[in-house]
């Protein structure tokens, strides 16, 4: 079969990397641009638009590599505003933002669409080009009549002490060149050890681009540059077709040595281009794709023609379709399938040799050993950072707090915390809707705010932490926090009968009543009760447990815990009637021996145990789980769990023993069983059942006479 190379040897590994790389950039692109504070004047943004603009240049040229025109020709346009700002020829506006944002949003369209194959229609990109060109046709800072152009500077600039006399080649060639560009004057020269170079130069670009090129002929630490007047809009001026245009390179607004030759003997050679017209600055997207049209057809290799729909040469995928791993991980990996083979071979040896003994029992050590190290090595390797989660919030801070008319600062911490791959996709929704919620219900407007004596903009911060076989996540603001009047009255309206002496934490617990919502009018951020329920069960699904926290006028703090990995969990197995369960350690909190007289009785058969003075609900599994051959105990096993702040015991017949076990799902192979989170296979081949903690415990919550719907 005939690959696909012109040279580039096959395309298609290219537009491989070229998406995963792509995407990046994008999302790079998008946390600088929320980082950006327009109407600061205080704060510099160079760095940032900086690296936006390397970040979209990337995503440019490899683009046009591909043959990708339509995203090549959006972020051309992107690099036209970029240039503007980073030269800072006008402050940062609002809508300079919000263009960029859109025309990301439009770039990442058409690369899915280009991933897929080209299927489905053309990504209209019609809208963020008409923000783009709005926010480019904006007049510069100094511009009279209302123009848009380039804005040119003068500079002061004084090279000195030399440490060694700069080769007047060189030095010509430097001068000549600021020359060609823009005005040279006043130059002071003396070129000897420990003396000076000193001149004005007026020309487009800033102090930076100035400092970058001086720095190509002597240390950065001697070079002195003051801006001698203030920037003005210079008449702009065409650049004959057969010379390369000063910032042609776009990281580079200088020519090199032998660009400013070509140009010189081409300025000789050749009459001047008719004038641009000052509107034309920039060249548009249907411009740059005629250009690219008649460019040299040996210069880039053909685009591959799409493939049939039925066949297409890229997936579409999502954001954890793939999972870059670390060498170190492949290389541990590696040596411990090394480890096993090895280790193999020595028990097959002795087996064959019919020695056994001691041979066999250490092979067997190490082959555990080696196993156990294989399973974590595994198990690190679907680990990914919580900030492929927090990542997404940015952006939907930034919109929504616009919409509302609110001002929000979002601030992460612990963003290297690692969570299986399989849960990264599940926390997402259930953080988001808590995340909305702290905009739209606790976080409030600046008026409100000042006026309450808090800052105007609100705070919003995500904190990630690991404890023990744990993630946990805090979704925290400063707002005006959760009130207990309002949640009562909605509960009487819902007919929750509620005690008069109630706990600050069973009020809040009704946020997660189904249906519940203190919403005054539906919107379509809130309002219409769907909402904390759904993030608890979305939640405890995952074995995670969900607590609220207010405090009147001071904030509300959601914590939410999950554990590391669904795929293999710690557990305790326990025996009830001669069948094995399974309890997840996460849950457990202690374990001990008891006594028939140690359970109290109460009235409507509910039963207690009294532990360190505290007296816990009694659960018994053999009640709830009916064994095929019941068995008599007089004495038993109290295994103390805990669930979303409340303890249970769970009498058992014994404690089986303690290991680490593979979790399958209950529901994918069979039917989703209340009490039950999932199945095992044991080291004997039989199925032992995981039982659901969460459930569990809720079956012992009617005996507590806190809350009750009438």
């Amino acid at each position: 079969m005939q690959q696909n190379d012109n040279g580039f040897g096959n395309l298609d590994a290219y537009r491989s990397i070229f998406f995963e790389e792509a995407q990046e950039h994008l999302a790079n692109i998008e946390a600088h641009l929320l980082r950006l504070q327009p109407g600061d004047a205080g704060t510099p943004w160079t760095s940032e638009l900086n690296a936006i603009f390397r970040a979209v240049h990337s995503v440019k040229g490899s683009a046009a590599m591909l043959g990708f025109e339509d995203m090549a020709a959006l972020t051309h346009l992107q690099e036209n505003l970029l240039d503007i700002l980073r030269k800072d020829e006008r402050p940062l506006a609002v809508g300079d933002v919000e263009a960029l944002l859109r025309a990301g949003d439009a770039v990442g369209a058409m690369g899915h669409r280009h991933r897929a194959g080209g299927a489905g229609e053309p990504t209209d990109s019609s809208e963020a080009e008409r923000l783009l060109r709005e926010q480019i046709a904006v007049p510069r800072t100094g511009s009279t009549a209302g123009k848009s152009g380039p804005v040119t500077r003068r500079f002061q600039v004084h090279l000195a002490p030399l440490a060694e006399p700069i080769e007047e080649a060189q030095l010509t060639l430097m001068l000549e060149g600021l020359q060609s560009m823009g005005r040279v004057d006043d130059p002071q020269v003396d070129n000897v050890v420990g003396g000076s170079v000193a001149f004005q130069v007026e020309l487009e670009g800033t102090k930076v681009d100035l400092e970058n090129v001086l720095a190509l002929l002597v240390d950065p630490s001697l070079i002195a540059i003051e801006q001698a007047m203030p920037a003005v809009v210079a008449p702009t001026v065409a650049v004959p077709a057969s010379v390369p245009a000063a910032h042609a390179n776009d990281d580079e607004l200088f020519v090199s040595p032998e660009l400013l030759k070509q140009g010189r003997a081409a300025r000789a050679s050749e009459p001047a281009a008719p004038a641009q017209p000052e509107d034309e600055l920039f060249v548009s997207p249907e411009a740059f794709k005629a250009a690219r049209r008649q460019a040299p057809t040996t210069a880039m290799p053909p685009a591959p023609a799409p493939r049939a729909p039925e066949a297409p040469s890229l997936p579409v995928a999502t954001d954890t379709s793939y999972i870059r791993v670390a060498t170190e991980k492949i290389d541990l990996l590696v040596n411990l399938v090394g480890e096993l083979v090895i280790t193999e071979a020595m028990l097959a040896r002795s087996g064959a040799d019919g020695t056994g003994g001691v041979g066999g029992g250490t092979g067997l050590a190490d082959l555990s050993r080696h196993t156990r190290n294989l399973q974590d090595a595994v198990l690190a390797i679907r680990m990914l950072p919580i900030s492929n989660v927090f990542s997404r919030y940015p952006r939907m801070v930034h919109e929504l707090a616009g919409r509302l008319g609110k001002k929000v600062e979002i601030a992460f911490d612990g963003e290297g915390t690692e969570l299986d791959r399989g849960l990264i996709e599940r926390i997402s929704d259930p953080l988001a809707h808590l995340v909305r919620n702290a905009i739209d219900h606790g976080i409030e407007t600046p008026d409100e705010r000042v006026r309450a004596g808090k800052p105007a903009a609100g705070s919003l911060r995500l904190h990630a932490t690991q404890r023990g076989g744990s993630v946990v996540i805090e979704v925290s603001d400063d707002g005006r926090g959760l009130d207990r009047e309002r949640i009562l009255a909605k509960a009487a309206q819902m007919g929750i009968a509620v005690p008069h002496d109630v706990s600050d934490e069973q009020v809040w617990e009704l946020v997660f009543t189904p249906g519940f919502s203190t919403a005054t009018e539906v919107t379509d951020v809130s309002g219409r009760g769907v909402g904390m329920d759904v993030v608890r069960r979305n939640i405890q699904s995952m074995g995670g447990m969900v607590h609220l926290a207010s405090a009147r006028g001071w904030g509300t703090t959601v914590t939410v815990s999950v554990p590391l990995t669904l795929a293999i969990i710690e557990a305790m197995t326990i025996a009830i009637g001669g069948s094995n369960y399974v309890l997840p350690m996460s849950s457990v909190m202690e374990s001990l021996s008891i006594e028939p007289q140690d359970i109290r009785s109460l009235p409507g058969g509910a039963e207690t145990l009294c532990l360190r003075g505290d007296y816990l609900p009694v659960l018994r599994l053999d009640r709830l789980f009916p064994p095929r051959e019941p068995v008599e105990s007089p004495a038993g096993v109290a295994v103390i769990v805990e669930s979303e702040g409340s303890h249970v015991a769970l009498l058992v017949d014994e404690l089986v023993g303690q290991q680490q076990v593979v979790v399958k799902s209950l529901e994918a192979n069979f039917r989703r069983v209340p009490g039950l989170s999932g199945a095992t296979v044991m080291s004997d081949g039989r199925v032992s059942f995981i039982l659901d903690v969460n459930h569990i415990v809720r079956l012992c919550a009617p005996q507590e006479p806190s809350l009750s719907r009438s």
